[in-house]
């Protein structure tokens, strides 16, 4: 019984970090992509895409995935995200398919651009190369702002460990209710002991008064 209830422990215990972390990770990346900013997790990058220029590949608002690659391995037709030298968007990320290499660097254009990029990818201000969506974060940003997504990432972590309180609470008035069953069930039995050593010493009583009266009644009889 008790491995049982330190294995529903260590449950509640992981399934609260785990919902913890999935929440706090899906903050950390909304937050990120509302504000144009990269959000590292290891060995990926998850960026969300503000303009058309990569249209149809990609839409507006789509989170995607951009895993950390080397240079050398990077092809024409592979869409890339880096930090544009463009004057115009100077330091901010851009994502925009390769078409061909250059020395020290690609040149690149959007999938919805007439022409090719007019300034040179250093490979230095390459993230990484594009390998796939997230769509439930997209789904999730059609309707979130980032002081919705701080609400968010208050509200539910207090809300779980709400209903963590609960259960915990739940749990320990019936651990209670059983101990107080318990406590009862053995006063019970100890009222029925008692009551049953008072019956058997109460027959005794009255065998040897009775055997009393038999030896006074035999000895009146002789005398007589």
């Amino acid at each position: 019984m008790r491995f049982l209830n330190y294995l529903k422990k260590a449950f509640t215990i992981f399934f609260s970090a785990a919902l913890a972390a999935i929440i706090g990770t899906n903050v950390y990346i909304m937050v990120c992509g509302i504000r144009g900013k990269p959000a590292f997790i290891g060995n990926v990058c998850i960026l969300r895409i503000s303009t058309g220029s990569m249209e149809p590949s990609l839409h507006v608002g789509d989170f995607i995935i951009v895993k950390k690659n080397l240079t050398d391995n990077l092809q024409t037709g592979d869409i890339i995200s880096f930090y544009s030298e463009d004057k115009e968007i100077y330091g901010k990320i851009n994502t925009h398919r390769i078409v061909k290499k250059a020395s020290g660097g690609f040149v690149t254009r959007g999938d919805a651009n007439p022409t090719e990029d007019s300034v040179i990818v250093h490979e230095d201000k390459v993230i990484g190369k594009y390998t796939g969506k997230i769509r439930f974060l997209r789904w999730l940003g059609s309707f979130a702002s980032s002081r919705k997504l701080l609400m968010l990432a208050v509200i539910l972590p207090t809300l779980a460990l709400s209903v963590y309180e609960v259960v915990t609470i739940t749990k320990i008035k019936n651990e209670c209710d059983e101990e107080k069953k318990k406590i009862l069930r053995e006063a019970i039995d100890r009222e029925k002991e008692l009551l049953y050593k008072n019956n058997y010493q109460f027959s005794e009583v009255n065998e040897l008064e009775s055997g009393k009266n038999n030896e006074k009644e035999n000895a009146d009889s002789n005398s007589i």
